[in-house]
């Protein structure tokens, strides 16, 4: 899944910012991380933050996730969470 603004002619599902932006309610929460779109929603009551990932809802994390990366959180978790809700 890839974030653009325009279609591209491959099998790949591409969302707008602007249908993204949508989804920032804790019932249907989209994150964009390094150009890939994920749905966090079913991971947003887990989430170690707790209403953190509420606040990046419909937005790009990018910058986020690497400040949380370099407080100590492993990166194989964040990266293993990541692939389960790529959409």
């Amino acid at each position: 899944t890839l974030l653009m603004e325009a279609s591209i002619s491959d099998d790949l599902k591409v969302y707008t910012m602007a249908q993204i932006e949508q989804h920032c309610t804790h019932d249907s929460l989209w994150i964009i991380y390094d150009g890939k779109v994920y749905d966090m929603t079913s991971f947003y009551p887990r989430h170690p933050g707790g209403t953190a990932l509420l606040r990046k809802a419909g937005k790009d994390v990018t910058t986020s996730l690497q400040m949380v990366q370099a407080h100590g959180l492993p990166w194989n978790i964040i990266q293993k969470t990541l692939a389960e809700n790529m959409i």
